[in-house]
Formats: structure tokens, sequence, C-alpha cells
């Protein structure tokens, strides 16, 4: 063995000790999919859910936008909309009649 790879294999056995193992439970087809997706883009699982960590720590967040069902979405429009006091039941009444 040339003393190259004996450096390359301590720098390796190195950065495994520096590492943290993490395990995530998902469908079979779900890994089988996304392992296929990555490969095709030259990446294997480990190193696509690297990126992912790593981009969601520089993005403060997830990396992609979260979205809500219409109803979420809905109810927070609501909730950031100005309040009207309409005073009285009759006041209510034209209100909604106008809408």
């Amino acid at each position: 063995m040339e003393l190259r790879q004996i450096i390359e294999q301590l720098k390796q056995a190195k950065a495994m000790k520096e590492t943290a193992r993490i395990q995530i439970r998902t469908s079979e087809d779900m890994k089988r999919r996304a392992s296929q997706l990555f490969e095709d883009l030259g990446l294997d699982l480990g190193t696509a859910i690297n990126m992912f960590l790593s981009q969601s720590l520089r993005e403060g967040g997830l990396p992609f936008r979260s979205r809500l069902s219409k109803f979420d979405r809905e109810m927070e429009e609501a909730e950031a909309s100005p309040v009207t006091h309409v005073g009285d039941v009759e006041n209510m009444k034209d209100i909604i009649h106008h809408v």
C-alpha cells in the first residue's frame, strides 16, 4: 500500500470520527425512488441528505417553500386582516348585505 493511500485512509477515518449517524424511517418505495433520482444526478442518498441539511442551515429554514392547506391559508389571511367592529346587529346585517 502506498503512503498516499495510507494517508487518505487516515483522513477518512478521522472524518468518520467527526460525523454523527442519523437514522430515519421511510418507505422502501420512497428510498428506492429517491436513491435512483440522486444516482441519476451523480449523488448518493447520504450526500443528498447532507446537502439538504447544509442548505437548510444556510437558509435558516427549509430550503423550499412549505405550503399550508387552503383552509390554513384562509385562516392566516383572516387572522391578518383588520378587525371590523360592527357595533350592533343592524350594522352587521348591513355589512353582510354589502359583501
